[in-house]
């Protein structure tokens, strides 16, 4: 057993702490993990993890899939129905009008607006496919992110 590096003390509640430590840390003699393995006819050295099959972990897989779509749904319907008793559906129709209503009185306001907000959606819509040519693109190279232990 390595002897553990003494620190000074602390406060009062150390003392205990370190007691706890030296009691609490305990390894197994080598000639006793010998014996042991001994015991056990053709035991390996080392031990591998068990894996599952690969149809009991797909049989996981969907039967997680349905629980978890099914608790969505429940929740769905559970929180539609209080939605309408509490008219949260009006609520979403005029959140859904708002954006359309500022524009109309942005553009009552300010006419030049329109023209404005037309080259803005245009851009908008231009950097949406830039976008989507850049994400195919490294797709295909088959580029994959530098990790921060490859650079050091």
């Amino acid at each position: 057993m390595t002897p553990t590096p003494k620190l000074p003390p602390r406060g009062p509640d150390d003392a205990l702490d370190q007691i706890l430590r030296q009691e609490l840390r305990w390894e197994v003699p080598a000639h006793l993990s010998a014996q042991l393995l001994a015991l056990v006819p053709d035991a390996p050295l080392v031990f591998e993890p068990v894996r599952p099959k690969s149809w009991y972990s797909m049989v996981v897989l969907v039967l997680t899939g349905i629980i978890i779509g099914l608790s969505l749904a429940i929740a769905w319907e559970f929180y539609r129905l209080i939605g309408m008793d509490l008219g949260l559906s009006a609520v979403l129709a005029q959140l859904q009008a708002a954006p359309a209503i500022g524009l109309q009185r942005l553009y009552d306001a300010l006419p030049a607006s329109r023209q404005v907000i037309s080259v803005l959606a245009s851009v908008r819509d231009q950097l949406h496919w830039l976008l989507l040519a850049v994400v195919l693109w490294l797709a295909l190279d088959g580029w994959q992110p530098r990790r921060a232990s490859q650079q050091v």
